[in-house]
């Protein structure tokens, strides 16, 4: 067998096995998915209940720098992203599980599109979990996230988020992660470490977040992850391998 056969064959394997792990959880977290259908079907009710259970903002509220108009999310790559490429949305919810094991088998092969910029990525962050677990947590994350973008390091700290996920469902990040241990790991010191936590405890994003929640449900999303390639959705049962990450989304352009 040639070298080249044998990379074919590996490839091919990998492949597989990526959409074997995916089709895994997605059946573990079939009666989450359900609770999450109906959750995001029911729009209005969970947009009071996550203003009814979270505290109010304390501070002026803000838009992070890199926020797209409309509440259409926000770019992790800003102004990478060359003339004409496809746009590529990604939904999630930072206390999702698959969410989180796409991030794992996708999420550098996703962001070398966009950083070369092949892709225009936007990243469009929900928080309806917050409703189903009984917590704020995806809220508290994506404030967190939100607030790293006004110290220029939103991709790093969405990426902690992932890297950080609590291991039990509904266990939700603490605030010690969200505002001290992640801004430790990405090196976060002096006056933008003070920023950024200002923005934290004041809750300055959180109507920004909310509102992104409200945007991708009426847009239509039923479920996390949501991948769409030019407003066309993309079943997760078209992933293989990362390295055909690039083809999949130029199939749906």
């Amino acid at each position: 067998m040639t070298q080249n056969r044998r990379e074919q064959l590996r490839k091919a394997e990998q492949a597989k096995a990526n959409q074997q792990r995916l089709t895994r959880i997605i059946g573990v977290g079939a009666g989450l998915l359900v609770l999450v259908i109906v959750a995001v079907f029911a729009v209005v009710l969970i947009s009071q209940a996550n203003k009814a259970t979270t505290a109010a903002p304390s501070a002026e509220q803000i838009s992070p720098p890199n926020a797209l108009a409309n509440d259409q999310g926000i770019l992790p790559y800003p102004g990478a992203a060359k003339s004409g490429v496809p746009a590529v949305e990604l939904f999630f919810d930072y206390q999702c599980p698959i969410c989180n094991q796409f991030e794992t088998i996708y999420g550098d092969a996703l962001e070398q599109l966009a950083s070369s910029g092949q892709i225009e990525l936007h990243y469009r962050p929900m928080i309806f979990l917050d409703v189903n677990l009984q917590n704020d947590s995806s809220l508290r994350a994506g404030i967190g996230a939100a607030c790293a973008d006004v110290v220029g390091q939103y991709r790093q700290y969405h990426d902690q988020l992932f890297a950080n996920q609590p291991q039990k469902e509904g266990a939700g990040y603490a605030d010690s992660v969200l505002r001290d241990a992640i801004p430790a790991k990405l090196s976060l010191t002096g006056d933008k470490l003070t920023t950024f936590q200002k923005c934290y405890d004041g809750k300055q994003t959180q109507k920004w977040v909310q509102a992104q929640d409200e945007s991708g449900a009426k847009a239509g999303v039923t479920g996390t992850p949501t991948f769409r390639v030019n407003g066309h959705d993309v079943a997760l049962k078209e992933f293989a391998s990362p390295d055909q990450l690039g083809q999949l989304i130029k199939k749906f352009s």
